[in-house]
């Protein structure tokens, strides 16, 4: 005797595919956003404007030394004495723990999935920087591409008000169209084990209030980006 689940799926198996007369799906699509140079140093240099126009900042260091001195510069510029940040496997900078550590800044790495969460919560209350990696940048938009995983919380890139993000030269693909081809390509898990993808163009900001732009409404008004060549 046939269940009623198996009339139920039965019936969708017999069903027509929707849309039959659908072209296939392009082997290539056209772009969306043009990128003239895509060379190393034309990928960077369209980055860093478009970054600009986003009202971030950006900085071009040589090397871990360089960048370690960069971010300790930029949190001091913040007063920060309290920050979140990824775990540090995940920012591409020798020796960076440490020398944020030398400082005299304390550095959390939020988990709110433990017995701890009230304490937790507490404690980053106060931070004045977060301080990541990123998974790629995008050279025509001027985003960071921002995943969720294992060391990597979304709560170092929207709970305070300045974040700080060091990226690598060879992380900036030409559109988001290629970093997307790239995890096909590569057969990456990444999309599917995140809980969330971003991507992060700028401080946050609304129009929503009379049509006023408004900076750090919803996240860090203050968006910082390090490139280390």
């Amino acid at each position: 005797m046939t269940s009623s689940r198996d009339k139920i799926l039965n019936k969708l198996r017999e069903a027509r595919k929707p849309f039959p007369d659908a072209p296939p799906r392009p082997k290539q699509y056209l772009p969306v956003a043009l990128v003239d140079d895509t060379s190393p140093e034309g990928l960077l240099n369209q980055f860093s404007r478009i970054v600009q126009e986003l009202h971030a900042e950006i900085f071009i260091v040589e090397g871990d030394e360089a960048a370690c001195d960069k971010v300790v510069e930029l949190l001091k510029s913040h007063n920060a004495t309290n920050i979140l940040a990824w775990d540090f496997k995940h920012i591409p900078v020798k020796y960076l723990e440490a020398a944020i550590k030398e400082n005299g800044i304390t550095i959390h790495y939020p988990e709110m999935h433990d017995e701890f969460r009230q304490e937790t919560v507490e404690t980053i209350q106060a931070a004045q920087a977060g301080l990541t990696g990123a998974d790629a940048a995008i050279a025509a938009t001027g985003s960071l591409v921002v995943t969720t995983g294992t060391g990597k919380g979304r709560l170092p890139t929207v709970l305070p008000p300045a974040h700080i993000a060091v990226i690598t030269m060879d992380q900036i693909v030409p559109r988001m169209e290629d970093w997307l081809a790239q995890q096909r390509t590569q057969r990456s898990d990444r999309l599917w084990n995140s809980a969330n993808v971003c991507f992060i163009s700028g401080p946050s900001k609304t129009a929503d209030i009379e049509m006023e732009l408004i900076y750090g409404a919803h996240g860090p008004g203050i968006v910082q980006v390090v490139v280390k060549k």
